[in-house]
């Protein structure tokens, strides 16, 4: 999962010659010891919203993940940065050829310059015969050279499309085929499954009469073993459950976004008036915690056997509410919105769906929708927890 769609993105609109260029510029500054925050600055000109948990990366760290090695921190830091606008590169020559342009010598010596320039008249008409031939002797050197180069750089890098100049029918047919599957490939993940209905039932055992909770469209689970038409779940550390195997999927669509651009729709296109700091500062905090920021909740669930849940306690603010599981925060709902799918979609295409919900993930969160009333409808900030 080392690519985002910034990068797929990144990829389909530069040429190679930019992308090698940039990759260039980055391993170029971490070879400088440069940290991830510092070449995120150096490159775009903006600090990253969040702090790398691994700001330190070796050159050899890049080269492996450019080789295809997977690396979280990196795959977050890529897909933000080629998201951004890439400033121009600033060598220091510029800076160093400033301080002898100062100099008076020269200004003061102007009249001379008229007498100099009518002896090298006189010496370039008295060396005419030899010079022209040196020059073109170098000039078809440099031309060899240039074209020696151009065709080994034309060899190298030609695909199957350069190779076959006159497949001009089959040449867009091939593109668009690939531009199709893209979007449609599928992101499958051997040991975790999401929720693909509306809600499931999560049972205490594998006879299923206890129920836990109620799982929503969208929530994530790691897998601890497949029985028939059952599949058992982690829930915590020492506690799993058991799920309907019909009512879930490990496959979804495409790949999962840079934390930062979710995390930047999210604080873009919801209610955040109530966040202090920023919304990753909320998830993981205690109960305490919150009764500190917000005072008690206006009500709580589960009451009175209403909505009943083994497993997590939800905290009312407003249109809002927390959902802490082990007394930490591990979502965030927003009742009240009016966001619908097509809109959900601006951040990225959907990777799980239905008429009434829909789901983006990135490498550390999801986006969960649940279409309420006509266009009201609930949106969820979780944690991905496994």
């Amino acid at each position: 999962m080392h690519r985002s769609l910034q990068a797929l993105q990144f990829y389909t609109s530069h040429s190679k010659e930019d992308i090698a260029r940039l990759h260039e510029r980055i391993r170029s500054s971490l070879a400088s010891t440069e940290s991830l925050t510092d070449t995120m600055i150096r490159i775009t000109g903006q600090p990253p919203l969040i702090p790398y948990d691994e700001d330190a990366v070796t050159v050899d760290e890049w080269n492996a993940f450019l080789a295809g090695k997977h690396h979280a921190t990196l795959a977050d830091f890529y897909g933000t940065l080629v998201a951004r606008p890439i400033l121009d590169e600033d060598g220091p020559l510029p800076d160093e050829e400033k301080e002898p342009l100062p100099t008076l010598s020269r200004s003061q010596r102007e009249p001379e310059p008229k007498h100099r320039k009518k002896e090298k008249v006189i010496k370039s008409s008295r060396s005419k015969r030899p010079v022209p031939w040196g020059w073109i002797a170098l000039l078809i050197l440099c031309f060899l050279l240039g074209a020696s180069g151009t065709y080994v750089y034309s060899t190298y890098f030609a695909d199957s499309a350069d190779t076959k100049p006159k497949a001009t029918v089959e040449k867009p047919v091939t593109v668009e085929k690939t531009k199709e599957k893209k979007p449609k490939a599928a992101t499958t993940v051997e040991d975790v499954l999401y929720v693909k209905t509306r809600s499931s039932n999560i049972y205490g055992e594998e006879a299923m009469t206890t129920l836990l909770y109620e799982a929503d469209f969208g929530d994530g689970y790691r897998i601890i073993k497949k029985k028939d038409g059952v599949t058992e779940i982690e829930l915590s550390d020492d506690l799993t459950g058991y799920i309907k195997t019909s009512d879930t999927t490990k496959r979804l669509e495409g790949e999962p976004l840079a934390d930062e651009t979710l995390l930047t729709w999210a604080n873009d296109n919801l209610d955040t008036s109530f966040v202090t700091g920023t919304l990753i500062d909320l998830i993981g905090k205690s109960g305490e915690e919150l009764n500190s920021l917000y005072g008690p909740p206006d009500r709580t669930y589960p009451v009175d056997g209403r909505y009943p849940d083994n497993i997590h306690q939800y905290w009312f603010y407003g249109n809002h509410f927390f959902i802490l599981k082990d007394d930490k925060v591990a979502a965030i709902d927003w009742m009240e919105t009016s966001i619908t799918n097509e809109h959900l979609a601006s951040l990225a295409p959907l990777q799980l769906e239905t008429d009434t919900t829909g789901l983006v993930t990135s490498n550390s969160y999801r986006i969960q929708r649940f279409a309420k009333d006509g266009t009201v409808s609930r949106i969820r900030l979780a944690e991905q927890s496994f």
